[in-house]
């Protein structure tokens, strides 16, 4: 018997009876893309928890979708700037304790704002999370760790459980933080 490969010669000295390690059976890493943070976004990651910087910079090579950190390390001046506009809930945030980070995404070179592309980019980080062993929560899910779900589960689930609590759901799709 001619062997074309090692991973035929192996698989074939598997009994008949035995399944084939995961490993054998084809790749079970994810895609990657070339995407690469800018000088923007590497600024934004200073005294940002590594953990969290780790997550994101694999994540993005893991997504279709293109994305920039548009928010890092926030003061407690931003952050009252940002709770007197309504453009937060909380007087304090994960991104003061360096803990978090908000994302924009790019599709065709263009900022988008779409959820469809939040949740894409949530999947990514679902993978780097699960692959680092880091626990991230996501704006769009946040009763649900992404180490636990991918993005496009927690976020079914999280809209779910609102709505049966009678709650609209809270969606900060650009938001990753590690939970306290």
């Amino acid at each position: 018997m001619k062997f074309t490969t090692i991973q035929d010669k192996l698989t074939s000295m598997l009994s008949t009876k035995e399944e084939a390690p995961s490993y054998l059976k084809g790749s079970t890493k994810p895609k990657t893309y070339e995407w690469k943070f800018g000088n923007r976004s590497e600024v934004k990651l200073v005294d940002v928890d590594a953990d969290l910087v780790a997550v994101a910079r694999l994540a993005l090579t893991y997504s279709p979708v293109d994305f920039g950190v548009t928010c890092g390390l926030r003061t407690q001046h931003e952050q009252n700037q940002l709770l007197a506009t309504g453009k937060t809930q909380v007087r304090h945030s994960r991104h003061q304790d360096g803990m978090a980070i908000d994302v924009v995404a790019y599709v065709g070179g263009k900022v988008t704002w779409d959820l469809e592309h939040y949740i894409t980019i949530a999947d990514a980080f679902a993978k780097a999370c699960k692959e680092l062993n880091v626990k991230v929560r996501w704006g769009g899910a946040w009763s649900h760790n992404l180490d636990e779900h991918t993005g496009t589960e927690a976020h079914k689930a999280y809209v779910s459980l609102r709505k049966s609590q009678g709650r609209k759901p809270f969606i900060d799709g650009p938001h990753f933080e590690i939970p306290k």
